[in-house]
C-alpha cells in the first residue's frame, strides 16, 4: 500500500503505537501500519486526531483533503518540506526581472510544445504537428508574455481539438470548460489535473520552491503559480492518458453524475476505478515534476545570464 484514499463518510482516524486506526459507524475497527503509507486522501467529511496529524507530519506521510465539486476547497498537509530559505529568496528575485521571468515561460512552453508533438507523433499527417512547430518557431521571437500566452493558448486549443477528434462524440467533449465542467470529459481533465497539480505543490516543497511564485504563471490569489509552471509540459501527456483511459472502456457515461449548479463530476464508483489507474501514472508524473523542479534551481544557482531553454523530459 502506498496511498490510502477515504471515500466514505462518517469516517475517524486515530494514531495507536504505529498503526492507523480506522473507524467507521457499525463496522469493525480496521487497523493500517503506518510504515506501508506514503500518502492519505480523504474525500469526505473526515475526522481526525491531531496526534495523527502529528505523526504523520514525522513520518513523512502526505495528509491531501480533495473536494470533487469544489476544487478550491482542496488542501494538504506536505510532510516531505525543504527549509532552505535562500532558494525562496533567489526564486522571488528572478521572478520580478520580467526578461529573466519571460526566458523562464519560454522554456516551460517550449517544453510543452515538444511533448505535444510526441504524443500526436503517429498521426504524423495531421495539420497540428505543423501548428507546433510553427509555434516552436515563433516562440524565440515573442517579446512579451502576452504573445506568449497567445502562442500557448493557441496551441493548447488545437489540442483540445485535437482530442475531440479522438473520442466517441458521444462523450460530449466540445472544448474546454473549468468551471463547471458541463461533460464528463471536461470532469476527468479537472480531476486529474487536481491530483496532478497537488504532487506538483509537493515537488516544490521538496525542492525548497514557494508554490506561489510562476513564472509563465503569474502571481494570482489563492493559485500556487509555480506548481502550475512544473506541470505545463505535462497536461499533454495526462491528456492523452485520459484519452486513451475513454476509448479503452475503462470508465463510462454511467461512472459521471450532473447536477444543474455544479456541472458533470466523477462518482463515487468511477473514482473508486480511477485512482488504481491513476496510480499507475503517478510515479512518471512524479519523476518529471522532479525533474524539471530541479532544472528550475540549476537555472536560480546562476548569478549572471539567462538560463538555458532546455528542460529535462
Amino acid at each position: 500500500m502506498s496511498t490510502l484514499v477515504i471515500e466514505k463518510h462518517n469516517i475517524a482516524l486515530e494514531y495507536v503505537t504505529d498503526f492507523l486506526l480506522v473507524r467507521q459507524p457499525e463496522s469493525p475497527v480496521r487497523t493500517l501500519p503506518l510504515g506501508r503509507i506514503t500518502k492519505v486522501v480523504c474525500m469526505h467529511n473526515v475526522q481526525l486526531t491531531t496526534q495523527l496529524l502529528g505523526q504523520l507530519y514525522q513520518r513523512g506521510i502526505d495528509f491531501v483533503v480533495l473536494n470533487n465539486r469544489y476544487v478550491k476547497h482542496s488542501f494538504a498537509i506536505y510532510a516531505d518540506t525543504h527549509q532552505y530559505a535562500l532558494r525562496r529568496c533567489q526564486q522571488y528575485a528572478w521572478q520580478l526581472e520580467p526578461e529573466l521571468r519571460l526566458h523562464l515561460a519560454k522554456a516551460f512552453c517550449l517544453h510543452k510544445f515538444r511533448v505535444s508533438m510526441r504524443v500526436i507523433a503517429a498521426d504524423s499527417s495531421h495539420r497540428l504537428l505543423a501548428q507546433l512547430a510553427m509555434a516552436i518557431e515563433s516562440l524565440q521571437r515573442c517579446h512579451t508574455e502576452e504573445q506568449l500566452r497567445g502562442l500557448e493558448g493557441s496551441a493548447q486549443k488545437g489540442l483540445f481539438h485535437y482530442w475531440r477528434q479522438q473520442l466517441d462524440p458521444a462523450w460530449g467533449f466540445e472544448q474546454r470548460i473549468r468551471r463547471p465542467p458541463p461533460d464528463p470529459v471536461n470532469a476527468l481533465l479537472s480531476f486529474a489535473y487536481t491530483m496532478v497539480h497537488q504532487e506538483a505543490v509537493r515537488q516544490c516543497k521538496k525542492y525548497g520552491l514557494d508554490a506561489d511564485l510562476g513564472f509563465y504563471h503569474r502571481l494570482a490569489y489563492s493559485r500556487q503559480s509555480l506548481a502550475c509552471d512544473l506541470m505545463e509540459p505535462l497536461r499533454p501527456k495526462i491528456e492523452q492518458w485520459l484519452v486513451q483511459t475513454l476509448a479503452n472502456g475503462q470508465l463510462n457515461r454511467r461512472h459521471f453524475s450532473k447536477t444543474r449548479t455544479d456541472g458533470c463530476f466523477l462518482g463515487k464508483e468511477g473514482r473508486l476505478l480511477f485512482y488504481p489507474l491513476f496510480d499507475q501514472q503517478l510515479p512518471h508524473y512524479r519523476r518529471v515534476l522532479a525533474a524539471n523542479a530541479r532544472w528550475l534551481i540549476k537555472q536560480l544557482k546562476q548569478p549572471t545570464g539567462y538560463p538555458s531553454l532546455e528542460l529535462l523530459t
